[in-house]
């Protein structure tokens, strides 16, 4: 009876074993599948955000020569350079909303899986996610401001020099003193205040943290291969 018994134990011990043993492997199948997926998100994620670098770069150069045409023009307006129709038209010209907007494809992919928070590397997850829901969404809002008060400057203060810049006529007298006016002044400081107070800053901050997110899953990958 004894040894019925200790064999039957030990049956049901190897049964419990091998159940156990087959859970475990289903397991570490099941969670490298996940981590293959999430390597392959970071890899997707890594690559627009290359192209977003690309991109911001190209914008962040626009900015800074719009602010150097507004310094031009607010010099013209105040005087402090003698005034010069072709270089005045060119300059107005250039007023425009070079806006940057992230790419977020590959991250809003990832984050509706739940893949991103299955990441054994948090901080990395943590990084992305800073990048995308902070830096990405803060200067989304600042676009917006900038592409607002553009529209607002071209619309209630430019109207009047739309038939330079786009009509190609000369500037009259009634333009100049349009243009010379306290006015169009301070339309001119209004754009400038926040472009180079807010916006140049927010961009040179998403781009920092672009740069640094791009690093590190660059890290990361170089390790799984």
């Amino acid at each position: 009876m004894k040894n019925i018994l200790a064999r039957g134990g030990i049956e049901f011990l190897a049964v419990l074993f091998g159940i156990t043993i087959s859970l475990w492997v289903e397991d570490s199948r099941e969670n490298k599948h996940i981590q293959d997926k999430v390597s392959e998100d970071y890899l997707y994620i890594k690559k627009e955000i290359e192209l977003d670098i690309k991109n911001i770069d190209n914008i962040i150069l626009a900015v800074n020569s719009q602010i150097v045409s507004i310094r031009k023009l607010l010099n013209y307006n105040e005087k402090k350079i003698d005034f010069n129709d072709s270089d005045v038209i060119f300059n107005l010209k250039k007023i425009t909303s070079p806006t940057f907007y992230g790419t977020k494809t590959a991250y809003t992919a990832s984050v509706s899986s739940g893949r991103l928070n299955s990441s054994k590397d948090i901080n990395l997850s943590n990084e992305i996610s800073l990048l995308y829901e902070h830096f990405y969404k803060r200067l989304d809002a600042n676009s917006e401001l900038y592409d607002f008060r553009n529209q607002k400057l071209k619309s209630d203060y430019f109207m009047d020099f739309f038939q330079i810049t786009v009509g190609g006529q000369k500037i009259d007298d009634t333009s100049k003193d349009i243009f010379f006016s306290a006015n169009t002044r301070n339309a001119l400081y209004w754009i400038l205040e926040f472009v180079e107070s807010f916006y140049i800053l927010r961009l040179n901050d998403t781009k920092n943290q672009m740069l640094k997110t791009e690093m590190l899953i660059s890290n990361f990958l170089s390790k799984i291969q």
